[in-house]
């Protein structure tokens, strides 16, 4: 099976002139070895010593995929181009040192590889790599130079989408957008509980996907809309006619991510006059950002088209106008007012302008969804019907 999202990698990382890269970051594993590597959480997330690292030759074809031995018959199946080997954390019936199978693993494949001969360079995440492998490489490697560029590299290769993530982009934006659906209708009577509207939101996004998903995000109703509120709700409160709902909604699909918002009012009730500026207003910035993603042009261009559209309405910017989106939910480059990064066809972006009327006021209002950046222009994807 062909592997565009390692070749990429090699690709970037031959630029910083190492020989191996040790990936650790979750979002690069998964990118490159096509394994989602999950989020964990629970027991998993104690039974494991370390979580799935990835060794890549970067001038040959060396490329292993190293995790724990309850992901191992998963990863097998998933890894592309990959040879995929486990240790064991844990075992009911015989006790077991983690630690140190984990560390002989390492080892053992780093010294196949070819790390033990001559003078290699090895490039690793400073992030995410654990003190355990750094110290057993400069231990048992001292023959071997040490980089911490892996992390620039894999955001480098990951900037434009291939067409196997655009695929799963797609796929994980319909999926949010059954949750976003579902929200519409939650909100056409007032009365309902945030946490049960929650549900019945993740519960239309699973149906969908035809699985349970790793999602975080938000929904908040009345005036808590009136500022930045994460981590705000759902909260055990009934809505009320007249109030507005702000739902910011990212499933992990797949281990690519969807994020999106979108800001409604409640019961059928028409919106006041300044609901309705707030939600217009962040509407119209959305349309503005999205059209100026465009190749050739800068990404900081689209939080001023953002900006200039609030300031038409008398209202200032709440926050940066979005961000690039893929195995990780929120990626380079950002739409910021100092991000000079120059928009590519193949980009996917998460346009998310907001406004809100601070502490002592009742109303702000976010729009946001996905496009994917094309040389004719934007194309927007998670298409639902829009609160304003």
């Amino acid at each position: 099976m062909s592997n565009q999202e390692l070749a990429k990698a090699r690709t970037m990382l031959q630029v910083t002139g190492a020989d191996y890269a040790l990936l650790s970051a979750g979002d690069n594993v998964t990118y490159v070895s096509h394994f989602e590597v999950p989020v964990e959480f629970g027991a998993l997330a104690t039974l494991s010593f370390i979580s799935p690292l990835a060794l890549i030759g970067v001038r040959d074809s060396a490329a292993v995929l190293l995790t724990p031995a309850f992901y191992e018959a998963a990863a097998q199946q998933a890894a592309a181009g990959f040879e995929s080997l486990s240790y064991e954390p844990v075992n009911w019936f015989t006790p077991v040192d983690g630690r140190q199978n984990f560390l002989n693993l390492l080892r053992d494949s780093l010294k196949q590889a070819g790390l033990g001969q001559g003078s290699p360079t090895l490039t690793i995440e400073e992030k995410t790599l654990p003190a355990a492998a750094l110290l057993l490489i400069m231990r048992e490697f001292p023959n071997v130079s040490i980089q911490t560029t892996a992390g620039d590299a894999l955001s480098a290769a990951r900037l434009i989408k291939t067409d196997r993530e655009l695929q799963k982009l797609r796929f994980a934006a319909e999926v949010n957008k059954a949750g976003h659906t579902e929200l519409l209708r939650q909100t056409r009577e007032a009365g309902k509980n945030e946490f049960a509207m929650w549900s019945a939101v993740t519960q239309a996004m699973e149906r969908t996907a035809g699985h349970p998903l790793m999602v975080f995000g938000e929904l908040v109703t009345g005036t808590r809309c009136k500022m930045v509120n994460y981590p705000g709700g759902p909260k055990d409160v009934l809505t009320r006619p007249g109030d507005l709902a702000l739902m910011d909604m990212s499933p992990r699909v797949d281990g690519y991510w969807s994020d999106t918002t979108n800001t409604m009012v409640i019961g059928g009730v028409e919106p006041t006059a300044k609901q309705k500026r707030y939600g217009v207003a962040a509407r119209e910035a959305f349309h503005a950002a999205a059209d100026s993603l465009r190749p050739g042009r800068l990404a900081k261009e689209a939080y001023f088209a953002a900006e200039s559209t609030f300031e038409k309405h008398g209202l200032r910017i709440g926050h940066y106008a979005g961000h690039q989106i893929g195995a990780s939910v929120n990626e380079a480059p950002r739409l910021v007012p100092y991000d000079e990064t120059p928009i590519q066809a193949g980009m996917v972006f998460s346009i998310e302008p907001g406004a809100y009327e601070g502490p002592d006021g009742e109303v702000g209002a976010r729009m946001e969804k996905s496009v994917i950046v094309h040389e004719s222009g934007p194309e927007i994807i998670c298409d639902f019907e829009w609160g304003f």
